[in-house]
């Protein structure tokens, strides 16, 4: 069973270059090369994580049932 090592890096001018050197692996190596759209892609991970967390926030807890009254009706301010 192959292993695989995942290794962020950058194509420029027919070259790869990695972010890193890949542990565990030899001088030489099979690879395959698979190009990100660079519009989809997020540069930082948390960045991912809190666009997740702030739509959480927005979308709020539904605690199921009818719509609530609002405020004028609650306290009768009618004049």
């Amino acid at each position: 069973m192959a292993q695989v090592t995942t290794v962020e890096g950058t194509y420029r001018n027919g070259v790869v270059e990695l972010s890193e050197r890949p542990t565990g692996v030899t001088e030489s190596a099979r690879v395959l090369v698979t190009f990100l759209d660079e519009a989809t892609v997020e540069r930082d991970p948390r960045a991912a994580m809190r666009k997740a967390a702030f739509a959480e926030m927005e979308a709020g807890i539904d605690l199921g049932g009818p719509p609530y009254p609002s405020r004028d009706e609650l306290h009768d301010r009618r004049r």
